[in-house]
């Protein structure tokens, strides 16, 4: 079949990780067309993309129109934004609603939107309403959703990753866990907690297999977890891969404060102790797709980390 002949999905952030895995994973299905969201042609990242044949459309998520132009005749839209921090508050509402105005503008006829598990449950989040888990954060992801199931679309699908695995690579793994470099996770994850893992990838996988039986997903919302771990799982798992020893160190509230290590503050690792993703690896289990373990994460990126964490003892 001819490329120009088969039906196009639109994806948002390709040149991202989650972006990134949905075009991976539809090419490799080999039967659509991809055209890529970017804000510059011209930049590395973008012509990534170009080289595997991923039309390029260049236009932000505050252009309405360009996004218009962008969704005119693709028949889905792969939707994902940034999430919600201090200095952009508005703006994760604002890009899903613009998109979602777009694509039906265009009449797109599926959206297959990524977002957070648990969105849209924090009402029931133990001490929200004395305004904890900061409350933005929720509330754009869950309005981003309500603007996909809102819109009227004859397809949509909600999928909701808890914490990525990607998270224990650069660049994030400076960010997420501070002393990883230093064979340390100094948290303030309970050493008794566990939390969900899942891979980009396979977010990718789902999403694909989304656009590829758009009946079989219809209006579903589908929590997916890849592994259940607890820090020290992660430091053995790690240390296993590596042959280099990581370490795992709790800290109380007092102490993370204290640290200065957490740019984005210590909430969400404190989420995960009183609250956490909770995701029930049943829920996604009838589609057809295995999500990877950690185990196996990690030893595809072996080479990789063994380079990254050679300093260590």
């Amino acid at each position: 079949m001819d490329q120009i002949q088969k039906p196009i999905i639109l994806v948002a952030g390709a040149a991202g990780l989650q972006g990134g895995a949905a075009v991976t994973a539809l090419l490799a299905k080999g039967n659509f067309a991809i055209r890529a969201i970017v804000r510059d042609k011209n930049s590395e990242a973008a012509q990534a993309l170009a080289a595997q044949n991923v039309e390029l459309f260049e236009t932000t998520f505050d252009d309405l129109e360009g996004l218009t132009k962008a969704a005119q005749g693709a028949t889905g839209v792969f939707s994902v934004q940034m999430g919600t921090h201090p200095g952009n508050q508005g703006e994760e509402t604002r890009h899903a609603q613009n998109l979602v105005a777009a694509a039906k503008a265009a009449g797109v006829q599926q959206v297959v939107h990524t977002s957070v598990a648990r969105a849209g449950e924090q009402e029931n989040f133990v001490d929200w309403d004395s305004g904890r888990w900061e409350p933005l954060y929720w509330q754009e992801k869950t309005a981003a959703i309500d603007a996909v199931k809102a819109a009227g679309f004859p397809y949509w699908t909600i999928l909701k990753p808890p914490y990525l695995m990607e998270n224990l690579l650069p660049p994030r793994d400076a960010v997420m866990f501070p002393t990883m470099a230093m064979g340390k996770f100094i948290t303030p994850i309970a050493p008794d907690t566990t939390v969900d893992w899942l891979t980009a990838q396979d977010i990718g996988r789902f999403a694909a297999e989304a656009f590829a039986q758009p009946e079989k997903f219809n209006h579903q919302e589908l929590s997916l977890v890849g592994d259940k771990l607890t820090m020290a799982e992660v430091a053995a798992a790690l240390s296993a891969v590596t042959g280099k020893h990581f370490e795992v160190f709790s800290q109380t509230e007092e102490e993370a404060l204290a640290s200065g290590l957490f740019n984005w503050g210590i909430e969400p690792y404190l989420w995960q102790n009183v609250e956490g993703y909770k995701i029930d690896p049943q829920q996604a289990a009838g589609y057809g797709i295995q999500p990877e373990s950690l185990k196996s994460f990690l030893e595809s990126h072996k080479a990789f980390l063994q380079a990254r964490h050679a300093d260590l003892a």
